[in-house]
């Protein structure tokens, strides 16, 4: 009984201490992303107004095309940048929430699309 209440014991320390793990890895990866958006949207502002400034430079004779497109790129992928990062933070969350033992249902989340009953003979 002793044997078995021990056996019991250790594993239930070696749950606590993997979840405990979890939830701090979790929750670090958090405040990361919470540091990383305002630099992503910052740095997105800023590629932005260049390209809003190369753009009239193109279209004066200033700049190549190729610049141009540099700057729109640019601009692109740093307002992609912020989005990219707020999904990674969502994602951490729900890691958070399945560490503390909460469960996840993915049909209770995302409602299936609805079927219309067939009116009469549609021939």
């Amino acid at each position: 009984m002793r044997s078995a209440a021990s056996t019991y014991d250790v594993a239930v320390a070696a749950y606590e201490s993997g979840v405990l793990d979890a939830i701090e890895t979790v929750l670090m990866r958090i405040d990361s992303t919470r540091r990383r958006i305002g630099d992503a949207t910052v740095a997105a502002r800023n590629y932005r107004a260049y390209f809003n400034a190369a753009d009239p430079n193109w279209k004066a004779g200033g700049a190549s095309l190729l610049d141009r497109e540099y700057a729109r790129r640019s601009a692109q992928s740093a307002e992609v940048s912020p989005i990219e990062i707020r999904r990674d933070s969502l994602r951490y969350w729900i890691a958070l929430y399945k560490a503390l033992g909460g469960g996840w249902n993915a049909s209770a989340a995302t409602p299936g699309i609805l079927q219309k009953e067939p009116k009469g003979n549609q021939l």
